[in-house]
């Protein structure tokens, strides 16, 4: 029933009490006439034995067998008699006229009076007996008086009468009733389907409006052309269909915007409104592709600002940004359309000139420092003159990767620094055999700084911000490698080297086994701790290094609790398939996942689902203007609203002041990190004096 639509209820509560009315009052009428018939029948038959009896006495008596016999004759031609039968006291036929279907027992019997005495399917019998009278009145005009005066029985007589012309009349209205009954349920139900589609077909068209608007047709509509309560319900519905479609398209509208806000600040620097470095190296990808395709060559630039240190101290951020503003503005005035300028980070600039060979990119490197010499920039009432080293990269098909590019430049740039300052250093991409030369040099360096102990492990020590987060000792592991004579290479540039030439799980490896040993002794102490160690992509994409964590943890007998293992945003963006597995195999081992630079890209959040962090490091640009702007802070907000719900702890980095700490501390950010935090320091000194002191004491 719960099935049936709402014309087949309508149909079903109309025709089937009508139907059952109808059937019984045909089926009564039938079985009253249908008795009536019989009864009519029986009668029959009793008065006609009821005559013949008393009209046989004389003929018995005075043995008038020829009136006897056409007694019988005359009581045939009546209609319906198949046999008329005379018989005497003993059962001796004396006349008979017909086919006799009674059997001799019968014949034979005795009777008081008239009565009904056999009856078949297709025939019935009455009898009756004849008494003589001692009466002077004739019997045939006194039958009465012979009932009442009975004295001796002369015999019997039996009429046998046909039913087919019973049968017949019987059919005849079985037949009459059935028409009756189907002409009835006809007319009902020609009048119930009118009636129900009258009721259901506006309701229909009701239901089958509510299902487009649930499919997104908002534009849906019906003809109001009912009267009564379904002529306001087809109003009241236009009248919800105009609010619902007017208020989808204004939300329709304000997702566009906030969507284009959100794929702009996903692409550019808030603060320059360049391209940030994110899109910087999407474009630089597909050029690099274009020039293996068989495309165009071209150069690109790395600008690092000369002082800009010397601005933010004296006049603070507001000045230094203010400057950054002005330098992106110089810069785009002397690049074409078809290059891109964007900013990278702090005061690090990049520029890809499209279609240029290594000559003109030099012509123009050489113009853009000599612009930022003569740059003079005004903050209140002080002057500050400014320079640009540039790191110069033409790109040939010698270029494999973008990661080389950028290597390339950074090396350029930070030469430039150390030649003077101002000025353009050039860097072209190795041949195979200068490369063959530089991995061995590498190879070499990071071999003898991992065995002698040149490589510096750092610990840059978090601070949980809000009440109810994980405690204890936390630390994020870093590293620098101290070489005699020259200055100390950063992790980054650490970490590009190692995967360039193949060497990043011997990289990986070293920071895992010094955060494992550390996890173990601080375990024995009962103290706990949390260490997180950064993997380079080469070492997520192999399952040898979860092989690793594991050995490593089970030899020193401890869980993976205080692990927390770090990769970049873009790093899941590109091997999403290998992250998920690996994922999923280190929180089997009980470690945890930490994504780093999150929120800088409109991906970061299916990540949150697909790589289940425990911890994300929220992207600079959330963070460093979010005193300034609205736009920043609302968009933090939601990422914090979203973290909350899947109880993931945001971390801020690069939080250098105690305004801005306490600024992230009322936004609900979990933990932070930087100078206004704790300097970073030699982990060795960190883990003693942090973790096993606290032990201790």
């Amino acid at each position: 029933m719960n099935n049936l639509t709402l014309r087949q209820r309508l149909l079903i509560l109309t025709l089937l009490p009508s139907a059952l009315i109808t059937t019984l009052l045909v089926l009564y009428f039938s079985m009253t006439g249908i008795n009536a018939i019989e009864d009519q029948l029986r009668g029959k038959g009793l008065a006609t034995v009821r005559y013949l009896a008393p009209v046989s006495e004389y003929g018995i008596i005075a043995g008038q067998m020829d009136g006897i016999y056409g007694l019988v004759q005359a009581a045939m031609q009546e209609p319906g008699v198949k046999a008329a039968i005379i018989v005497n006291p003993k059962g001796r036929t004396l006349a008979v006229s017909g086919r006799v279907s009674l059997p001799a027992e019968i014949i034979r019997q005795h009777l008081d009076k008239p009565a009904l005495v056999a009856e078949t399917e297709t025939w019935i019998a009455f009898g009756a007996p004849v008494i003589r009278t001692q009466s002077d009145s004739d019997p045939l005009f006194d039958i009465a008086g012979l009932d009442e005066n009975p004295q001796e029985t002369i015999g019997h007589v039996f009429i046998e009468l046909d039913k087919l012309d019973l049968i017949e009349r019987q059919r005849d209205l079985i037949l009459q009733g059935l028409i009756a009954v189907l002409t009835g349920l006809g007319l009902m139900g020609a009048l119930a389907i009118a009636m129900a589609d009258q009721l259901a077909k506006p309701l229909q068209r009701l239901t089958a409006a509510v299902r487009q608007m649930s499919a997104g047709h908002f534009g849906t509509r019906i003809p109001a052309s009912s009267s009564g309560e379904l002529r306001i319900l087809e109003d009241g519905f236009n009248d919800m269909a105009s609010h619902i479609e007017g208020a989808h398209q204004s939300m329709q509208s304000r997702i566009e915007e906030a969507t284009a806000q959100l794929v702009f600040q996903a692409r550019h620097d808030a603060l320059t409104g360049l391209v940030n470095r994110r899109e910087f190296e999407l474009r630089l990808d597909k050029a690099l592709a274009n020039v293996h395709a068989g495309g165009d060559e071209f150069s690109v630039l790395f600008i690092d600002l000369d002082r800009f240190k010397a601005v933010n101290d004296a006049c603070g951020h507001l000045a230094g940004d203010e400057l950054l503003r002005q330098i992106a503005l110089l810069l785009q005035g002397r690049l074409r359309e078809e290059d891109t300028l964007a900013r990278l980070g702090g005061d690090e600039f990049g520029i890809m000139l499209a279609n240029c060979g290594l000559i003109k990119a030099r012509q123009v490197a050489q113009d853009i420092c000599a612009l930022s010499a003569e740059y003079r920039f005004v903050w209140q009432d002080r002057i500050f003159a400014i320079g640009a080293s540039i790191g110069l990269t033409p790109v040939s098909r010698d270029v494999r990767e973008i990661q080389e590019i950028f290597a390339l430049s950074d090396a350029a740039c930070l030469r430039a620094k150390e030649l003077g300052r101002n000025q353009v250093c050039e860097m072209a991409p190795a041949t195979q055999t200068e490369r063959r030369r530089d991995r061995g040099n590498w190879a070499g360096r990071l071999a003898n700084a991992l065995s002698e102990g040149r490589l510096m492990i750092e610990a840059i020590p978090l601070r949980a911000l809000q009440p109810g987060v994980p405690g204890g000792p936390m630390a994020e592991l870093s590293a620098r490698l101290n070489e005699p004579g020259q200055a100390p290479v950063a992790l980054s540039a650490l970490i590009d080297a190692a995967e360039r030439y193949d060497m990043s799980s011997s990289f990986d490896q070293h920071f895992l086994d010094t955060a494992i040993r550390a996890l173990a002794r601080a375990n024995k102490q009962h103290m706990p701790m949390t260490c997180m160690v950064p993997l380079s992509r080469a070492s997520i994409s192999t399952p040898e290094t979860g092989d690793y964590i594991a050995a490593r943890l089970a030899e020193h007998a401890i869980q993976g609790e205080g692990l927390c293992l770090m990769f970049s945003e873009d790093v899941s963006t590109h091997q999403t398939s290998q992250l998920i597995e690996f994922s999923r195999r280190m929180r089997e081992l009980g470690c945890q996942i930490v994504l780093t630079e999150f929120g800088g890209a409109i991906s970061s959040f299916t990540q949150l689902r697909t790589v289940a962090p425990s911890h994300v490091r929220l992207s600079q640009s959330l963070t460093r203007d979010i005193g300034d702007g609205m736009t920043s802070t609302a968009l933090l907000r939601a990422i914090l609203e979203i973290t909350g719900e899947q109880q993931i702890f945001p971390i801020a980095e690069a939080v250098d002041d105690t305004p801005l700490l306490e600024h992230l501390h009322r936004l609900g950010i979990a933990y932070a990190r930087g100078k206004a935090v704790a300097p970073r320091e030699p982990f060795d000194a960190w883990f003693e004096g942090v973790v096993m002191r606290g032990s201790r004491g």
